[in-house]
């Protein structure tokens, strides 16, 4: 099961947009999703070195689709390993 997800950018300005567009909806909200902004992880490569990583709390339900109207670079699910898996871009 993934607890969330972690979304790469080409700047930082994108990061931050997508950070704040994140923050205002209604899964964050509602309590449902902590969005934060993060160094990418060793992991993963990214051009600017900044992410979002959005966490799904117990019982919270967001999906990638809320992602296709952000400009990112790429989009990854993390689980409670720590494992990163490519959902796209």
């Amino acid at each position: 099961m993934i607890s969330g997800y972690v979304i790469t950018f080409h700047t930082h300005y994108e990061a931050l947009v997508c950070m704040r567009s994140l923050e205002k909806s209604e899964a964050a909200q509602n309590g449902a999703i902590a969005v934060k902004l993060i160094p990418v992880p060793r992991e993963l490569s990214s051009a600017c070195g900044t992410a979002v990583k959005v966490t799904i709390k117990d019982g919270g339900i967001f999906g990638a689709e809320n992602f296709t109207n952000i400009e990112r670079d790429e989009v990854f699910t993390f689980d409670a390993a720590g494992k990163y898996t490519a959902v796209g871009k």
